[in-house]
């Protein structure tokens, strides 16, 4: 039987998780280290961490 997985994705600049639209006007949210800590305690399965400075 198949079972639902929580996956979060982040986008990090600089160790800092962020949040934008098309990678345009990034917002700072978080450490990415605290929230990755979060979700554990929360038990997600996955975590992607997406590195956007490379991509720039």
């Amino acid at each position: 039987m198949l079972t639902k997985r929580l996956i979060a994705c982040f986008d990090v600049i600089n160790g800092r998780v962020t949040k934008a639209v098309r990678f345009q006007d990034n917002i700072d949210v978080a450490a990415a280290e605290d929230l990755a800590q979060s979700l554990y305690q929360d038990q997600i399965d996955e975590i992607v961490f997406y590195d956007i400075t490379a991509s720039s």
